[in-house]
């Protein structure tokens, strides 16, 4: 097995909360700092998955109702994740793959806009700038720059100028 040095610094809170830890696994034969840490980021990782990509011990059974376009279920951003490897799908013409693994959105290929759904073969996972590329490739520079102006404006669905 390979092992790798850590060294952080870490306030007395957090060491505290590293030592209760420790103690708690104290039944668990051998239980080092590591193990520790390697329980703590399964369980992170788990937690986060969950909330990221769909990622569920006990799917639900039945799924709610959504009157959002944009709404993407659960079970198909985690058939998406795991197709796609938790990395940008953009790929350059000499066939390199972006290596983004972080920042990344679930991208429409056929853009809800122009009827696109969100199913597992029409999305994609894409980094923050592929996404926004991907965006100006199919409405224009000027149109996804103006409608990123509304959404963080809350003027989404408003044309600028339009009477409210």
């Amino acid at each position: 097995m390979v092992r790798f040095v850590l060294q952080v610094a870490i306030s007395k809170e957090t060491r505290e909360k590293l030592e209760y830890a420790q103690a708690l696994m104290s039944h668990v034969a051998g239980c080092d700092l590591a193990r520790v840490f390697d329980r703590a980021l399964d369980t992170l990782i788990a937690k986060l998955e969950a909330g990221r990509c769909g990622a569920a011990s006990k799917p639900r059974a039945k799924r709610r109702p959504t009157l959002s376009q944009r709404h993407i279920p659960a079970h198909v951003k985690h058939a998406v994740w795991q197709r796609d490897g938790g990395q940008c799908t953009y790929t350059t013409e000499s066939g390199h793959r972006c290596p983004a693994r972080d920042l990344l959105q679930y991208d429409h290929v056929e853009p809800v806009a122009r009827g696109g759904e969100a199913t597992v073969d029409n999305l994609r996972l894409r980094c923050r700038t592929h996404n926004q590329y991907a965006a100006e490739q199919a409405f224009g520079r000027r149109v996804s720059s103006d409608d990123r102006v509304r959404r963080r404006s809350g003027f989404v669905g408003q044309a600028c100028g339009s009477p409210s």
